[in-house]
């Protein structure tokens, strides 16, 4: 699989998440990338994503700052 399309993989399951109305929770970082858990607001049920590349870091933490503002 090439960056791209891994980029691609990892940006699609953030956007379901967020789709179903999923919220960040917590963000842990290490050498290995970004473990990010997502929160739903009803349920309370909690789903973590390994988030490996650099360009997908770049866009949950945009969208961080969308839930931060909203």
């Amino acid at each position: 699989m090439s960056e791209f399309q891994f980029v691609e993989k990892e940006i699609q399951q953030i956007d379901e998440l967020l789709a179903e109305n999923y919220m960040i929770k917590t963000i842990d970082e290490n050498l290995e990338g970004a473990f990010v858990t997502f929160i739903h607001p009803v349920s309370l049920e909690e789903r973590l994503l390994h988030i490996k590349m650099a360009d997908t870091r770049k866009y949950f933490s945009s969208k961080l700052l969308e839930q931060i503002s909203s």
